[in-house]
């Protein structure tokens, strides 16, 4: 599985997105306050996770060419992103996210219908690009945010697996956008499609219908994933290659914003499975990648954590 050395992309595929956080915590989104204007978009984050890692990433999507569009642009490029097929477009205005932390976890409104980012196509592919990749990832839930992406994620793994690139996907379910059979069924296929999965647990057990993640592990493998971690938040994660199975257990850390750990923790597992890192030290790498996320307020640009940060981490008596 070493495909670090040959020098070709991890490629990051979906929608960027501006996301305003509140600065004090306990600010709702319908109260006056002042917030934090942040790049983002899950995929984005990974992108920049693997590249904080030091790896190779670039972005696949598309931008408008209004000035929060540049902002997001010149942010990934500022994290060491190849953003060279980034495409511009007078499509429309870059979609934006508001978030507010509650008792029970986050809540997201999203202002997303008809951005430009969400009108990537098919069309928009340069297939030789996807086809030069070591490794393509990618989303659930941009099966659902317009039918041209959709399109456009399902030509990428086409062509990705038509030329042994390793898949990536990370099923992000929204539960409220999966609801449909349609949904249901586009998320399965996607999953029977990737070579590496990183689902939380609890969608884990939502996907197959399972409890104990042993049993999950195993139909999940059943259905093509040759990797696959069940993150836990802060219990850690459970990591699989079919053969072997290794519980990484949480780690103590100062939790100030969840923000982009799940996609940190998606980006350092394809960065250990492109590396050849034995599954032991897979588990403990991602796991410590995750958790350092946590730590700042925001994501791209402000808290993902280095490789280097990573592995002081991982050699830190517990």
């Amino acid at each position: 599985m070493e495909h670090a050395k040959t020098g070709r992309p991890f490629i990051s595929i979906g929608e960027l997105l501006v996301e305003c956080i509140p600065v004090e915590p306990t600010l709702r989104i319908c109260e006056e306050g002042a917030i934090l204007k942040t790049a983002s978009g899950s995929c984005g984050i990974v992108a920049c996770a693997y590249a904080r890692l030091g790896g190779g990433a670039a972005f696949f999507g598309k931008v408008g060419r209004d000035g929060l569009s540049d902002f997001v642009y010149g942010a990934l490029k500022r994290e060491g992103v190849d953003v060279s097929h980034i495409v511009i477009s007078d499509e429309g205005q870059i979609g934006l996210s508001f978030v507010e932390y509650l008792e029970n976890g986050r809540n997201f409104q999203y202002y997303r219908k008809n951005s430009v980012g969400s009108r990537l196509s098919p069309a928009d592919i340069d297939e030789s690009f996807i086809a030069g990749a070591a490794a393509i990832h990618y989303a659930g839930m941009l099966l659902e945010v317009s039918p041209e992406m959709r399109a456009a994620c399902q030509e990428c793994v086409r062509i990705a697996r038509e030329h042994g690139v390793l898949v990536s996907f990370d099923p992000n379910i929204r539960k409220e956008v999966m609801s449909s059979g349609e949904a249901r069924d586009r998320l399965l296929e996607a999953i029977r499609s990737a070579d590496i999965i990183a689902p939380t647990l609890d969608e884990a057990r939502f996907i197959t219908g399972l409890d104990d993640p042993h049993d999950i592990l195993r139909e999940l493998h059943a259905w093509g994933p040759r990797v696959i971690a069940l993150t836990r938040d802060a219990d850690g994660a459970i990591v699989s290659d079919g053969k072997q199975v290794v519980t990484a257990a949480g780690i103590d850390v100062p939790a100030i914003d969840p923000t982009g750990a799940g996609d940190t923790f998606a980006a350092a597992l394809a960065y250990c499975v492109l590396h050849g890192y034995d599954l032991e030290r897979t588990a403990l790498f991602c796991n410590c990648a995750g958790s350092l996320a946590v730590t700042k307020q925001g994501s791209i640009g402000r808290a993902l954590p280095s490789r280097a940060e990573v592995e002081a981490l991982m050699f830190r008596p517990f």
